[in-house]
């Protein structure tokens, strides 16, 4: 059984999914600080760089969207123009956004300006032919769809249906964009209408300590509200862990520790043995250490939804049979993320480049 325990206090609203006894997921939002990945605006463009295919947009925020596209587009200073956020803010960068709207079910993706049909990578062999097949047979004529890993062992009527609620959600967008001025937001995506889309299964367990989001859950069934004296996270045993996701050093079991740098650009990771020497020789010390980092840094990726490229400087390795054990080990790990997360190679320098896509 899946557990999912969400709190909400001073304005912060955070979801914890327990799954085979182990925390998979961790989602956040604040309330001064929302996401903004997955919302569709009708913005404004503002400067337009026929260079670089790209626009800035105004989309009602203190800094404008960045949008760059493949195909040469008639933009003009001050035209309307409907996008959907692909990537946050960071820093003093805007947030990045796409013409290529799409709307997430549980089982599909819904493209309404793409004329494109997709199967999740996770999905192999005769299921993915057939639900390839369902895709085809259920796609309207102008737009796309991609089939979700979820998907798999549904039948067409469970994909239609769907594909018809995503298809009437499009409809209303356009509606709010005819109708409304730029900028505005025409459609934002929930942190609960996320968790319910990409978390939730028949045999999910919610356990809230709020009760606006004890009623809104309450119709999935299977909804406790939590009224302990302890804090919810500290009595199901998950504020450790939760704790662990704004740290910057990560102690390792053996004694070791991995320290995790977000820039702008990239995410740089260093591991080192701290004060653990071993008990045998130095290599076999080296590759115990950076074995434990292989598996905490994975795990992390995925806690604090991490993206884009991912760096680590491993401890140097001269043996090169514990360089491909490394190097499997994390292959072979990475394949259980469910967002798509590639070991690309170790450099030259001994550095181990990672490209990952985070689930925003």
């Amino acid at each position: 059984m899946k557990k999912i325990i969400i709190s909400h206090k001073l304005g912060t609203t955070c979801a914890v999914v327990i799954a085979a006894g182990e925390v998979s997921a961790i989602y956040f939002e604040r309330n001064d600080s929302p996401r903004l990945v997955g919302n569709i605006y009708k913005g404004t463009v503002k400067n337009f760089l026929p260079g670089m295919q790209a626009a800035f947009v105004d989309i009602g925020r203190e800094k404008n969207a960045f949008l760059q596209f493949n195909s040469p587009k008639d933009f003009s200073v001050g035209q309307s123009v409907l996008i959907q956020i692909e990537k946050d803010e960071s820093g003093s960068k805007g947030a990045r956004a796409t013409l290529n709207i799409s709307l997430a079910g549980r089982f599909l993706i819904f493209l309404p300006t793409l004329n494109y049909i997709g199967v999740s990578n996770k999905i192999r062999g005769g299921e993915r032919d057939r639900l390839h097949a369902l895709a085809k047979k259920i796609r309207p004529s102008d737009s796309g769809i991609i089939i979700r890993t979820a998907a798999q062992g549904c039948d067409e009527k469970i994909l239609l249906d769907e594909l018809v609620d995503l298809q009437s959600l499009w409809t209303k967008i356009l509606e709010l964009n005819a109708k409304r001025k730029p900028p505005a937001l025409l459609k934002a995506d929930d942190l609960l209408e996320k968790i319910l889309r990409d978390e939730f299964t028949e045999d999910t367990e919610f356990i809230v300590d709020n009760l606006k989001i004890y009623r809104r859950l309450s119709e999935r069934g299977n909804v406790t509200f939590y009224e302990g004296d302890a804090p919810i996270f500290e009595a199901f045993g998950v504020a450790e862990e939760i704790s662990k996701i704004d740290k910057r050093e990560l102690s390792l079991p053996s004694g070791g520790q991995i320290v995790i740098d977000k820039t702008e650009a990239f995410t740089a990771v260093d591991v080192n043995t701290g004060k653990f020497i071993g008990k045998t020789d130095f290599d076999e010390t080296v590759l115990k250490t950076n074995l434990e980092a292989a598996q905490l840094l994975l795990k992390q990726l995925k806690l604090r939804d991490l993206g884009g490229i991912i760096i680590v400087d491993f401890i140097d390795m001269d043996n090169d049979a514990h360089k491909k054990i490394l190097m499997d080990f994390l292959r072979e790990r990475a394949a259980f993320d469910r967002n798509k997360t590639k070991i690309v190679d170790m450099t030259p320098l001994g550095l181990v480049e990672i490209t990952r896509h985070s689930r925003s």
